[in-house]
This record gives C-alpha cells, sequence and structure tokens, in this order.
C-alpha cells in the first residue's frame, strides 16, 4: 500500500471559453499580512514561468491581467513561483475575489466565473478519493501490523478497485465537459505515470472536443499521447536529439536503416558499468549485420564520462545533455532507474525494451538474419 494513486489529487480544473482576448481582475482580501506587503501571482505560458505582484494595503490587494483563454494562477506568500503552500485558483475573464489568511492559503474562499466553479467540483471529486486512500493507507498499515496477511490483501483489493474508480470518474468528468479546457488538463496532468495503453488514451484524448484542440491544455492532452506511443512497444519511438563528446548534435532518427539499442545508463552507475560488457559483445557481433547502439548518458561530468567510455570500450555513438537525472530523454521516456534499453527495428519502431545479457543476445540472434 505504499502505492500512491496513479491519478493525481490535486484537481485542476477550466471551463470552455472563447480563444478571444480578455481583461481579469483578482481582488482579495488577506489576514495576517503586514501594510504595504507583496503578495504573488504566477502563472505559465509558452513554457515560461510568470509571477507578478499585487501590494496589500489594510488586508487588501488587486490585481489586473489579459488573457486568451482559462488559465491556471496561484498565489503564494513570498517570490517564490514554488513556494508550499499555494493557493490555485483560475481565471477566464471577470471578476475573481479570495478571502483568505496567508498562513492558510489553501483554504482560502475563491469566487469566479466557471472556470472556478468547474474547479470547486473537478477538486471535491478527487479529494473525496484522497480522503479514501488514505483510510485505506491507515488500515493497510494497521494490519501490517498485526501480521493480519488476509486484510492486506483485501485493502490491496479494495485500492484497486478504487483506481479503476478513480480513472472512471476521470472519463465520466471528460464525457461531461468536452470542450472545457480542464479535460485536456487532466489528461496530460493524471496520465504522467500511468501504466496505460496507447489504445486506452488515444479514445480518452477523442472524447475531447476539436475546439480545445489547439489550446494550451489541448495540446499537452496530446503530446501526452505522443509521448506515450512513442515510449511503447509496437509504436515508433519518440525522437530527441542530444551532442555526442565532439559536440555534434545527434537524432535518434539519424539511425533508420538499422537495429538500434538506445541505452540509458551513466559512468557512475555500478550496474551500468557491469551490463557494459554484454552490449560490447553484442554490438561486436552484430554490428555487421545492420546493428548498433546508441548510448545516452545520465552523467553531468564530461570528463568522468569520457573515461567510462574509453575504460569500457564503448566504440558506438554517445550522447548526453549533461543534466544527470534530469537527461532530457530519459524524462521523455520515463527512465527512473538504469541501466536501461529500448531496441528500435530499421524503421524506428520499439519492438523490446530492458533485454540484459543473454536476452539482448538471444532477441539479437532472432531478428537479425
Amino acid at each position: 500500500m505504499n502505492k500512491i494513486l496513479q491519478f493525481s489529487l490535486l484537481a485542476i480544473s477550466f471551463s470552455s471559453l472563447a480563444q478571444t482576448a480578455f481583461n481579469f481582475s483578482v481582488s482579495g482580501t488577506l489576514k495576517n499580512v503586514s501594510d504595504n506587503a507583496y503578495t504573488y501571482i504566477h502563472h505559465k505560458w509558452n513554457n515560461q514561468d510568470i509571477t507578478d505582484s499585487a501590494k496589500v494595503k489594510s488586508g487588501n490587494f488587486t490585481y489586473t491581467g489579459k488573457g486568451t483563454e482559462p488559465n491556471m494562477y496561484w498565489l503564494t506568500k513570498r517570490n517564490n513561483i514554488n513556494e508550499q503552500p499555494n493557493l490555485i485558483f483560475f481565471v477566464d475573464g471577470g471578476k475573481t475575489t479570495i478571502k483568505a489568511n496567508v498562513d492558510s492559503l489553501p483554504y482560502a474562499k475563491v469566487q469566479g466565473g466557471q472556470t472556478q466553479k468547474d474547479y470547486m467540483d473537478y477538486n471535491a471529486m478527487m479529494q473525496g478519493f484522497g480522503v479514501k486512500q488514505q483510510d485505506m493507507v491507515t488500515r493497510y498499515n494497521e494490519a501490517k501490523a498485526k501480521g493480519d496477511a488476509g486484510m492486506m490483501n483485501a485493502i490491496q483489493a479494495e485500492y484497486q478497485n478504487m483506481d479503476k474508480e478513480v480513472k472512471a470518474s476521470l472519463e465520466n468528468f471528460i464525457k461531461k465537459h468536452p470542450k472545457s479546457a480542464v479535460s485536456g488538463y487532466a489528461i496530460y496532468f493524471n496520465y504522467q505515470n500511468a501504466n496505460v495503453p496507447p489504445e486506452d488514451l488515444e479514445r480518452i484524448v477523442g472524447l475531447l472536443d476539436k475546439s480545445i484542440l489547439t489550446t494550451k491544455y489541448g495540446k499537452l492532452a496530446q503530446e501526452k499521447l505522443n509521448q506515450l506511443r512513442g515510449t511503447t512497444i509496437g509504436y515508433p519511438a519518440a525522437n530527441f536529439a542530444q551532442a555526442d563528446p565532439s559536440g555534434k548534435l545527434i537524432n535518434l532518427t539519424d539511425l533508420k536503416g538499422k537495429y538500434v539499442l538506445v541505452d540509458f545508463w551513466a559512468s557512475w552507475c555500478g550496474p551500468c558499468r557491469a551490463e557494459n560488457p554484454n552490449v560490447v559483445s553484442a554490438f561486436n557481433k552484430y554490428k555487421g549485420k545492420g546493428f548498433t547502439v546508441l548510448g545516452v548518458s545520465f552523467d553531468q561530468n564530461k570528463d568522468k564520462w569520457l573515461q567510462a567510455i574509453d575504460a569500457d570500450k564503448l566504440v558506438w555513438t554517445q550522447v548526453s545533455d549533461l543534466k544527470g537525472w534530469g537527461n532530457e530523454a530519459g524524462k521523455l521516456y520515463g527512465i527512473s532507474s538504469i541501466p536501461q534499453n529500448l531496441l528500435l527495428d530499421k524503421e524506428g519502431k520499439i519492438i523490446a525494451k530492458n533485454l540484459r545479457g543473454p536476452e539482448l543476445d538471444a532477441k539479437l540472434e532472432e531478428i537479425i538474419k
């Protein structure tokens, strides 16, 4: 029962509005704020973090802005976009009013347009699942402490049923709000780490009205679908580009026409270094038969990366953005541990994952005649 809901309990909601420019205002009353202090209001647009401020006078503040479609904003006590706790709210034009204690922002009362009303309904639904989940965790831990395996299994089954209920509730929300931006955002946000077949997510994205597919949240939903397709066996691998040690940019698609093992590793990773001889052996055996390897390193130190390449005799193409666990290709493919790998056919389609030692050799022998 250590696992958490695959669907986030953070609720986000938007209503469906035409993409026309609008003005909006956010005014509020904040308790426990000194006079002439500031409150900070943040949002994201075009992949940029944007922060504004509003002076608080006698406990009151007013902020005005412009937009073209419903968007999420959040308010913090300090000038830190990542500060927690914060107050999330939504604007779609018109007036939004806030009544809050600055020391308990998530419990503020917010009134606004239809977007904000949607948020409150969606939030109530998801928080209900959160309460159920916490109850299950408590009961599971109690059963574990008593050594009651029967009860533990029963709670596990109960959790699985609730997980299905969460998925059904989310899909039902999308069906009822096909033109709502929240439906697009919910698809993107709630399926971040979901283990779902691309066909299922394609059906869910298909519930969205065409009118929101060109909006921020419609695009995010489609982005999630494309990412899932591109990391699933049977689908073309999602392309990425990173620099080799000389600085030359290498695209994954540059290697089409060969069987390619995309190998995620790092110089500091013991299991990766232990697996490298097996990859070297496979490369040497099949390199003349249309097979190659693309190493993607999770290193941050270029010198150590190059030293490991030389020491382990990794003579194939190597790339890295030197961001460590923040490697962009790793994030694209949801890589949370290494070593991991993907085997692609000559058209760039994923045909296998995480082949180790004899498994890699056996698969290559099967497909390379």
